[in-house]
């Protein structure tokens, strides 16, 4: 053979070898993941969760089983005693959890040392995995994760960690009214945030649903459905002068991706069913309990022929009807028309766990408050704690939107509608779907002068969701409303409201008044929270803090906001960040108290400033310049921000010069 390719093969030979050398050496640690044999699909889906984590942050070597490898670095037991032989054994180490309550424990199993990574039910397992990637830097936000820019030493020894929920119903909704919010959501979009919200430890997803939308189709009176509209109609064409049109991608109707291309009912409420058929799929598969909201004593127009004398009711579009004065609380119409839409909803969703029965934003139904009254205070004893004209005049006197005559409205209207919603409640049938299996009801948006009497009003045990008002620092203002609720009694969640769509397309950050509307809800016995929002991209620091507050007592939204943000931008970047989100929520406060639907998202959101004769106001400058103020702390951030985090404080800088230039053109449209 030729002496150089002798030496050229030899040279080849040690170079595998250095090669196989050398990956022996980087080779990562050696992790085994050990669940039961039959563990049940959400356990082995957390074992595959934590599998990911290990590898991004250790490239650890994974093997995941019901057996352990004969060799291995560090040993996982996950599950519980009930689902894991390996846990069984572990008994002294396996504390009494609740169905929520999960845990990380060292200990060890023969003479090798262990973690179990565990909880009181397949959920709660889940949970534990996300809490262990969380103990190891990862930080768990509504557009993906955040992976600490130093990934600590694996060292599964020293924990001992028992987490029980402070605050046990977490919801999420999804769906809601317009182009801005999740209502533009395809089910790809849906899912990725479902996936988020479950490392965020939230148990319940709620679909809020209007009656104009196309997730329903059903007929009564020999009238059938035909409105199946996405965002009251509104149509938002992409043209020449469309700013930004680049994004659309040559869109010329900006639609749901779904939705694209759906042009007759029929089609629509197809593509409707399939998006939030896909939705419940997909929170249950992750260990979630699902609702469906409606308000039932609201109808589409066309539903006018099968109940005759109703009447048109408040809203955008005037997309509704509802009962008249002429309908009674036993109206045969009226009662047969609200079943048949329950009915169609729990037809066409029977997986749900929960009906959440809405009552009307703008309650209009007083024409029978007394006869109601009567008929609760036959059931209940209610008017030996009081009277109708006393609860009707602190309904006028209150200090919040819904007062005066739209107060004694509102009142009037919640009576008649509560006494109504009892009947339908007796109905055990109604709510019974195949297998015999009943789903529960939720009432929303009781009336807050009825707070003192709920539990005279509902049926025992019913659950309740209310809405004090529309942003969380008009809650907040009032949160001595929430003491008179009797939440032992009802159990009640609150609706917390991250970002108001009066006002509208604006950063929006309220974790100030969150903060104290969580510390009252703890205090009070409440079961939880149920969040509202719109625009999704400035929610990522309340949401990260509800889900640490839900676990943990004492934390206050800027703890949580400190413990997101080191791990994965840096502690240097910590105080700029906190000052400009304190920036941000003053600007948010100042819109909030000056004019609340300053940018509420309908087509004359930028024209109706320029019908004004007024010069711009004060506040319009004072907000800009926080605005302005936000941004250059967010880009003196993203300069000094290390590698982690640097995209989503960008987003934060840009998202606050939005802000700013939104100020100035709407100036500009005043001035003109």
């Amino acid at each position: 053979m030729n002496l150089a390719l002798r030496w050229s093969g030899a040279l080849a030979a040690v170079a595998v070898l250095l090669t196989s050398a050398a990956s022996e050496a980087v080779a990562g640690p050696r992790v085994d993941i050990v669940f039961g044999p039959g563990a049940p699909e959400l356990e082995r889906f957390a074992a595959s969760e934590l599998a990911g984590q290990f590898k991004r942050l250790f490239d650890a070597d994974v093997h995941m089983g019901d057996v352990r490898r004969a060799e291995t670095d560090h040993l996982i037991l996950l599950g519980s005693p009930r689902t894991n032989p390996s846990i069984e054994v572990q008994k002294l180490a396996w504390p009494k959890l609740s169905d929520q309550g999960h845990l990380l424990r060292s200990t060890r199993a023969g003479s090798r040392p262990a973690l179990i990574v565990g909880g009181g039910s397949p959920v709660a397992t889940l949970w534990a995995a996300y809490e262990l990637g969380q103990r190891f830097g990862i930080r768990y936000m509504l557009f993906g994760d955040l992976d600490p820019i130093e990934p600590p030493a694996l060292k599964l020894d020293g924990f001992d960690v028992v987490l029980e929920p402070v605050l046990r119903t977490r919801t999420w909704r999804t769906i809601n009214d317009f182009a801005i919010g999740p209502e533009s959501w395809g089910l790809a979009e849906q899912e990725r945030v479902l996936k988020q919200l479950a490392k965020l430890k939230f148990n319940r997803v709620m679909l809020s649903l209007y009656p104009w939308q196309p997730f329903v189709d059903f007929e009564y009176g020999g009238v059938k459905k035909e409105t199946g509209v996405l965002w009251y109609g509104y149509r938002y064409p992409v043209e020449g002068d469309t700013a930004a049109r680049g994004v659309f991608r040559g869109a010329k109707l900006f639609e749901n991706p779904d939705f694209a291309g759906k042009s007759t009912y029929a089609e629509r409420v197809a593509a409707g069913t399939g998006l939030a058929r896909g939705i419940v799929a997909g929170a249950r598969k992750l260990g979630m309990e699902t609702a469906i909201a409606i308000s039932p004593l609201e109808f589409p127009k066309e539903f006018a022929g099968a109940l005759k004398g109703a009447r048109s009711l408040t809203g955008l579009e005037n997309l509704t009807i509802g009962p008249g004065a002429a309908h009674r609380l036993d109206d045969t119409a009226l009662t047969g028309l609200v079943k048949a839409q329950i009915r169609a909803y729990l037809k066409t969703y029977p997986e749900i766990d929960y009906l959440y029965l809405s009552l009307p934003e703008f309650p209009e139904w007083g024409d029978h408050a007394e006869e109601a009254w009567k008929q609760l205070d036959a059931r209940s004893g209610v008017s030996q704690v009081a009277s109708l004209e006393q609860l009707t005049a602190v309904a006028r006197q209150r200090k919040l939107i819904a007062s005066g005559d739209r107060g004694a409205q509102a009142l009037r209207g919640n009576v008649a509608t509560l006494e109504f919603f009892n009947r339908l409640l007796a109905d055990r049938d109604l709510w019974r779907v195949p297998g015999g299996r009943t789903v529960k009801s939720v009432v929303v948006d009781v009336d807050s002068a009825l707070y003192p009497v709920l539990d005279k009003v509902l049926p025992v045990g019913t659950e309740c969701l209310h809405f004090v008002d529309y942003t969380a620092r008009r809650v907040a203002v009032n949160r001595e409303l929430l003491k008179t609720v009797p939440a032992r009694k009802a159990p009640s969640s609150l609706i917390l409201t991250l970002a108001d769509d009066n006002v509208g397309v604006l950063p929006q950050m309220t974790y100030t008044a969150l903060g104290t509307l969580v510390d009252e809800l703890k205090s009070g016995g409440w079961a939880g929270f149920s969040t509202r929002y719109w625009v999704i991209g400035d929610l990522d620091l309340p949401t990260y803090y509800l889900s640490r507050a839900s676990f943990v007592d004492g934390l206050t939204p800027q703890q949580a906001f400190a413990d997101l943000l080191t791990p994965t931008m840096g502690e240097a970047v910590v105080g700029r960040t906190l000052k400009a989100l304190e920036l941000a929520q003053e600007a948010t406060n100042l819109i909030d108290d000056n004019d609340i639907g300053f940018s509420f998202p309908v087509p004359n959101v930028v024209m109706k400033h320029y019908a004004g004769t007024e010069a711009p106001p004060a506040w319009w400058g004072e907000v800009k310049q926080r605005y302005l103020a936000a941004m250059d702390e967010m880009y003196r951030v993203n300069s000094r921000a290390r590698e982690g985090g640097r995209e989503f404080s960008l987003y934060l800088a840009r998202r606050f010069e939005f802000g700013a230039e939104y100020m100035s053109c709407i100036e500009s449209v005043r001035r003109a």
